[in-house]
């Protein structure tokens, strides 16, 4: 009886009770006549029968009958119809037995007969409903488990392609569903390729062609849509969906009756599609579609993640690709340049005592231009490579060391704080050496100074310089070179969160602000890596730069982000 299904029972049962309504019609007819007997013996049994034929009818045109349940169902009426038949016809014999029948024997029987159905088909649909219930049940925790299992390893998964595959094998394994894959899906592109399954074999596998031009056949089945949609699609009769009309006889072949396509779901993308197969008609039903649904963002939030750690891996690569072209360039600049140029200077110095020319001076300050721009370039290839060395560092103190090493000509220097930083104490001496050999270049630029007596940007000090900086104080002025900035005024103060240095030079045009901090800026004649030492060091640091105008309407740099002592 279980393999009867839900259309053939309530086909059997509507068969029967129109043979209960021909019987009782005609005894209607009969009774026509006897008013009172009528209505008991003949419109009543006519219209049971009459209900019991209906019920067969709804019950073999349903789509929501469980697999079995027709079976059951076909089962209770007859088991209704025996006993209430048997319990008639016993009921017959002992009033025969006792005297004449009050009524035709077989009208009686007939009419316990259809009471029986009645009763029957009441109590079977009650049975089979109960069994759905206890079944469907069941399943859901069936399929909870099965997904939750999934979840898991999609949560654990480290590379795509065993995402997909474990997917496909972890959803086949229970017997929820029958079979599934995965297409995965380009953006862009226009064809899905299968790239993971269980329980199909190659052969179909690679008889799919599935597209998202909905133009297309191929493209108007539900993996289309779901990719275009981002919905799922499901499917509870493949044969009734006329979109797969393609696929019917390869769907036939397997045996499937129902189908739902997940949409894989990012964050800003779709990764493709999952498709589950199952051997029997209405399986997916709401909760088991909103499951899946979570499934499926669950695994496109996955493949997100992977995609960004991918991303993340080749930038890794790239950076490390470029440190090494660093290392090379430094070593280049370190050892390749620095020769010629210590041998040009050598030859500068035999010149010179051979003969007198003011031209060799032009050529000692190209010399020394070249010296601090290898300097400079060296400082930004190896910037970051060592780990900072944070301690207390007063502002005033490496201010004025910076001071004491740094040509300033006839500049003057104000210090208005006393604050004390955490920083790497090298590090923040480039800094203020580069920001005041930027401010009294720049702010001379002029005419204050004259072009023999133009300052080089740079990172670290000559030689000559270095034997100097054992005096502290630089206030009001040293000066390194004859004449020029004797009217420009430096000032470093303190802002809440950081601190500044301003001059009261010509400063820095508005629309060029933006670029001063790239490579090869300059608004005199240096090489123009300063500032974008100084916008390496902060940054390093974690801290920020900007520059705008001073109250003296010239240039201001800002350094904020940055952490005070509290001693």
């Amino acid at each position: 009886m279980d393999r009867v299904s839900g259309r053939q029972g309530g086909a059997l049962v509507a068969g029967g009770g129109s043979l209960l309504v021909v019987v009782h019609s005609i005894a209607v007819v009969r009774l026509w006549p006897r008013g009172g007997v009528l209505a008991v013996q003949g419109l009543v049994p006519l219209l049971l029968a009459l209900g019991v034929t209906g019920a067969g009818m709804v019950l073999c045109r349903s789509e929501r009958l469980p697999e079995g349940a027709g079976g059951r169902i076909l089962g209770w009426v007859a088991g209704g119809v025996t006993v209430f038949a048997v319990a008639t016809a016993w009921l017959i014999l002992t009033v025969t037995a006792r005297g004449p029948a009050a009524a035709a024997p077989e009208r009686v029987l007939f009419s316990g007969m259809t009471l029986g159905a009645g009763v029957g088909l009441a109590v079977g649909v009650y049975d089979a409903k109960v069994r759905q219930q206890r079944r469907r049940t069941a399943q859901l925790t069936r399929i909870n488990d099965t997904l939750r299992i999934v979840t898991r390893e999609v949560v654990h998964a480290t590379d795509r392609e065993g995402l997909e595959t474990t997917v496909c094998e972890q959803l086949t394994r229970s017997d929820v569903y029958d079979s599934a894959w995965i297409g995965r899906y380009t953006p862009g592109t226009t064809h899905v390729r299968p790239v993971a399954w269980a329980g199909h074999d190659e052969a179909y596998i690679e008889s799919l062609e599935v597209t998202v031009d909905p133009s297309d056949p191929a493209g108007q089945g539900p993996g289309g849509k779901a990719i275009r949609t981002r919905e799922i699609q499901p499917i509870q009769d493949v044969f009734a969906e006329p979109s797969l009309e393609p696929w019917w006889d390869v769907l036939a072949g397997k045996g499937v009756e129902s189908m739902t396509v997940v949409p894989l779901v990012g964050e800003d993308a779709v990764y493709g599609f999952l498709s589950i197969y199952a051997n029997r008609g209405n399986v997916f039903d709401a909760s088991e579609r909103e499951a899946l649904s979570e499934l499926g963002e669950s695994i496109g939030h996955a493949l997100d993640s992977m995609t960004a750690r991918d991303r993340l891996a080749r930038r890794e690569r790239e950076l490390a690709r470029q440190n090494e072209r660093l290392d090379e360039f430094a070593s280049v600049v370190s050892h390749d340049l620095r020769n010629p140029l210590d041998v040009a200077r050598g030859q500068l110095e035999l010149a010179r005592a051979a003969h007198d020319s003011e031209h060799l001076d032009g050529v000692k300050r190209a010399h020394d231009r070249i010296g601090q721009l290898i300097e400079d370039l060296l400082t930004l290839a190896r910037n970051g490579e060592e780990a900072l060395d944070i301690e207390p560092v007063p502002l005033q103190t490496v201010v004025e060391q910076c001071w004491q090493t740094v040509e300033t000509g006839d500049a003057t220097l104000e210090l208005q704080t006393s604050a004390v930083v955490r920083a790497d104490p090298s590090r923040l001496r480039q800094l203020f050496e580069n920001l005041i050999r930027n401010s009294v270049e720049h702010g001379c630029t002029s005419g204050r100074m004259e072009s023999g007596d133009s300052v080089e940007h740079g990172s670290t000090p000559s030689p000559e310089k270095q034997e100097n900086a054992g005096e502290q104080r630089a206030i009001p002025s040293l000066s390194h070179s004859q004449g020029g900035a004797a009217d420009l005024t430096l000032t470093v103060g303190e802002l809440d969160d950081g601190f500044y240095i301003a001059d009261d030079g010509v400063g820095i045009p508005v629309d060029e602000r933006e670029d001063v901090f790239e490579g090869g800026y300059s608004l005199a004649s240096g090489p123009g890596f300063g500032l974008r030492i100084v916008d390496e060091i902060a940054d390093t640091h974690g801290w920020s730069v900007a520059v705008t105008e001073s109250d003296a309407g010239g240039a201001r740099f800002e350094i904020t982000g940055v952490a005070f002592d509290a001693a």
